[in-house]
Parts: structure tokens; sequence; C-alpha cells
């Protein structure tokens, strides 16, 4: 009963205590003197004398030594400046995370991401922590259809995907285009061919499962068959390494955004002529003000880098 008592009393008194009576306390402790804590301040010296006999009051301690000359700290109040400190630098930090919170830019914002993205990605992160710095960012690495998923049932905020996609429920803007790039056998003569694709239609196409991003996939495809080339589907892509080791066996080609090309021996990366675009995607209807002001930055980011100031 009596350690409950003691208990109730303390917390009686903190919740006493101003945070200008700590203000004026840790002034006075800086300056060692009443006159320039007050200017430091901006109010009347009386007021800091009052402010500081006010809290040794309330905690029941001798805080400083006066004379009408000089000024010290007694070891009680040496003890207590640490954790006024605390107090007050606590404080302004709850003042500065107020306008945040009520313009809902603090909190954790989920991103989808993609492959291959690169420096862009790393240009509109670290413009958004920049321009936000209370709120965090939490990378979603996931396939595309369940990228869109998470978007619209609100898992993610916003996603970054390679277009075209199902937009049913969804805004999108696209950030940028990426060329497609054709990696195929060193020694196929599609190597030294421009366009490559026409001298491809003896070789296997390898690409990822089409569930993975149906239209990356048909889009990928359409491009083909748009350089005059009806591609003929060998075996699921399962990871880039393993698709470069097979065409460098002069056994299939692929087909990659640009961002996703890795060199390896025995394999030439060549150009088709046809580009596929980046999107950036959040629900049509309850985006978050994080998420409004993500996709806002993420156009004036990549628009500025599109068209640099000369």
């Amino acid at each position: 009963m009596g350690r409950a008592h003691s208990l109730r009393s303390r917390s009686a008194i903190v919740a006493r205590v101003e945070l200008r009576q700590l203000a004026a306390f840790v002034a006075v402790a800086d300056e060692l003197h009443f006159g320039r804590a007050a200017e430091r301040l901006g109010i009347v010296q009386p007021a800091v004398s009052q402010l500081v006999r006010r809290l040794e009051k309330e905690l029941g301690i001798v805080l400083f030594e006066r004379s009408s000359h000089h000024v010290a700290i007694t070891g009680a109040g040496a003890g207590l400046l640490p954790a006024a400190r605390r107090v007050l630098a606590a404080a302004d930090d709850l003042a500065a995370a107020v306008p945040a919170l009520a313009g809902g830019q603090q909190g954790e914002l989920a991103v989808g991401t993609t492959e291959g993205m690169g420096p862009k990605l790393n240009l509109v992160l670290a413009r958004f922590a920049d321009e936000h710095p209370h709120a965090s960012i939490r990378l979603e690495a996931m396939h595309t259809p369940a990228k869109v998923r998470a978007v619209r049932d609100g898992t993610l905020d916003v996603a970054f995907v390679r277009a075209p996609v199902d937009r049913e429920g969804i805004d999108a803007a696209e950030l940028w285009s990426e060329p497609l790039v054709a990696l195929v056998p060193a020694r196929h003569p599609a190597a030294s061919t421009e366009p490559p694709l026409p001298e491809l239609a003896s070789l296997p196409l390898i690409l990822a499962e089409r569930s993975a991003n149906p239209g990356m996939h048909d889009a990928l495809l359409d491009a083909c068959r748009r350089c005059g080339l009806e591609p003929r589907l060998g075996p699921p892509l399962r990871n880039v390494q393993e698709a470069l080791a097979t065409i460098a066996t002069g056994a299939a080609w692929t087909l990659l955004t640009a961002g996703n090309v890795a060199e390896a021996p025995g394999v030439a990366a060549r150009p088709i002529g046809a580009h596929t675009g980046i999107e950036l995607i959040w629900r049509s209807t309850g985006a978050g003000p994080l998420a409004k002001s993500f996709v806002e930055l993420a156009l004036r980011a990549t628009s500025a880098a599109r068209n640099p100031v000369s």
C-alpha cells in the first residue's frame, strides 16, 4: 500500500510540472544567470524566477543556489537536468509530428516493386524520404497479378508494374518506358542482324509463365509479331541466370526489358526497336494521403528525369 501511494504521489508531482517550468530551469542551468535565461526565452526575468520557484516547490528540491551576484546549480539540479532535457526534446518531437499527423503524412507506405527498376526506383524513394521524413516505406516484391490484387484490397498502397494490367478498381499512370532487348546466342546470325527477330524463327523463345504477368507476357508476344516473328515458345523461364546459361548453349533466346539485361559469356543483347511501360498503380477510391503524395512525387520526379533543365 505504501509503495502504491508513493507511486501515485510521484505521478501527481510529475503531472503538475509544466513544460515552461522545465524550459526555464534548463535555460537558467545553461546560462547560470536569470537575466540571460529570460532573454533566451523571450520573457521577463521575474517570470523566469517564478517558474523556477514553482518547479522547486512542486518537486520539493532546491535547484539553484542564488545570491545577488551568483547563481550555481545544486547537486539535485544537476541530477534533474538530463531528464528535463529529454522531456523538452520529446515535446519538440511531438510538436514537429503533429502537422504530419494532421495531414496524414506520417505512417507506413506499402509499395509493390518490380525487378530491373534500379536507379529510377531509388530516385523516387529518396525524394519521398526527403519530403516525408516522418513516413516509412515497406517494399514488397511479388508477381504483377498479386500486386494488382494487393492494391485493390489495400494490402499495398501503391505498386510499380510493367504494363499492361487489368485496371478495374485502380488508377494508373505511366512513369517511363523501357526498351525491349533480345538475348540471343552470340554465335547465332541474329547476334549480328538488325533487326534480329526474323532470324530467330528456328529457336524457341523462353519467357516467364504467363500467370506471373499475363499482360506483360502477351505484350512481349505482340512485340515479336510486330517485328515480323511468330515466336515458338519453349520451356518457361524460371530465372535470368538459368536463361542465360541456356541461351549460351545456342538452345533458346529470350526477351527482357533493358533494366533486367545482364551480361554473360556466349550471349549477345540486341535491341528490337520496341518498348514497354512502367506504371504506378493505386486504388481508385480510398487511397490514403501518403499514397496520393507518393503518386504525385513519382510523377514529378520521373518527369524531371525525362526532361532535365539544360
